[in-house]
């Protein structure tokens, strides 16, 4: 009876502080002062209206059929598994996101599924604080952290009957998130045991995901001096395109979109674009999807993307070793130049930051003389350390 009474009145608390937020819309906190739920709040009341009722729905049979052919939840299924058996008969429902927060997969029971259905619980919808306001596997994707929402801590009155417990699935080598595991159910059903039991099953997910060779995974070389497949199959250059634009946008692609950031203004027509992604398509299989396009492969689809992971990781040794040339430097795709620029201007400044004698003296060796970069290592090189006269010599030149 205390517990019941205890959840009540949390409930009415989280009530009153909702209604104070949106009343009081001219007496905002800064986003420096904001707790993150204000803050999620403030951003909530920017893209979502109050009156919503529902997630953005796309195709749910659709994206649930391809997300259980994929590799991810191959590795995953047996642990979603165990945690279907360990919430059998306790009024939770399952919920499996991508990084985006667009749900892929769920699992309820059949007294759950019309109260969900309602709210679009379901494979397709997005669950990005954008789309539904704030809510757990938003939250969890955007702030990589578990969370919980109860009740009015929604920014939607439709969604004030639950309390959502959600937490990250990420990849231990590369720090790069895959997925958000989540567990909803009504709000009397709140626990403290939630919170943690899907953290639990999310870490489980993550180890199993984490012990396939990272490296493997990289589906396509950019950066190593020659651009390959991991199968050594070489691409023409706008295949190369086309495929990293594709790998740097998961959530897939629309032909229009695809075309404007392949091409930008070039005078290239959508038939063109057709007829490569048909070319595309007989090296990739199956992996190359539609409406939208996507490739569906694996963890991470190309080694530029894995040098961004690891920089983040401050695996600065393992990045450069990976960084053998910046990124497809003959192209002209507008989208690619971005990328480029982007991944160099990230990699120079996280050495020039660094210690790591070793990560910046192979990186001058093999990349055009980066002033911020000799700089450093001319600092940190020990003055016995015979390297030291050539970063000079370079660094000479550059003034």
């Amino acid at each position: 009876m205390r517990i019941k009474e205890k959840l009540r009145s949390e409930r009415l608390a989280s009530e009153q502080r909702w209604r104070e937020f949106i009343r009081s819309k001219d007496t905002r906190l800064s986003t420096n002062q904001a707790s993150w739920l204000d803050q999620s709040w403030q951003m909530s009341e920017v893209n979502v209206s109050v009156n919503k009722t529902s997630a953005p729905l796309e195709d749910p049979d659709s994206v649930r059929t391809q997300f259980m052919d994929s590799h991810f939840y191959q590795a995953a299924n047996p642990v979603l598994q165990d945690l279907e058996q360990a919430l059998a008969d306790t009024g939770f429902a399952i919920g499996l996101s991508d990084a985006h927060a667009q749900l892929q997969w769920t699992y309820t029971s059949r007294a759950m599924a019309r109260k969900l259905e309602l709210v679009h619980f379901l494979p397709s919808a997005r669950w990005d604080e954008a789309s539904i306001g704030t809510n757990a596997v938003g939250l969890s994707a955007r702030m990589v952290r578990p969370v919980t929402v109860f009740s009015a801590e929604h920014y939607i009155p439709n969604l004030h009957e639950w309390v959502c417990y959600a937490a990250p699935i990420v990849h231990a080598s590369t720090g790069q998130v895959m997925a958000v595991l989540d567990m909803s159910a009504p709000w009397q059903n709140s626990t403290p045991l939630a919170l943690a039991t899907v953290s639990h099953y999310a870490s489980r997910i993550s180890q199993v995901w984490s012990q396939l060779d990272i490296q493997k995974r990289a589906a396509f070389y950019f950066c190593s001096r020659t651009a390959h497949l991991s199968s050594d199959m070489q691409l023409p250059r706008r295949l190369q395109e086309i495929f990293l634009v594709l790998a740097l946008h998961p959530e897939g692609l629309s032909l229009e979109q695809l075309h404007a950031l392949v091409y930008g203004d070039a005078s290239i027509s959508i038939s063109t674009l057709k007829s490569e992604m048909t070319h595309l398509r007989a090296h990739l299989g199956d992996a190359l999807q539609a409406r939208p396009y996507r490739i569906v492969l694996a963890v991470v689809l190309t080694d530029a993307q894995l040098i961004e992971s690891y920089v983040h990781l401050g695996r600065l040794k393992e990045a450069v070793a990976l960084y053998q040339r910046p990124l497809l430097v003959q192209s002209e795709s507008p989208a690619v130049c971005e990328y480029r620029e982007y991944l160099h201007c990230l990699v120079v400044d996280a050495l020039s930051r660094s210690t790591d004698v070793e990560a910046m003296w192979q990186f001058v060796q093999v990349h055009e003389p980066e002033y911020a970069v000799l700089n450093q290592l001319s600092q940190v090189l020990a003055v016995q350390d015979t390297r030291l006269s050539a970063v000079r010599a370079k660094l000479a030149l550059l003034l």
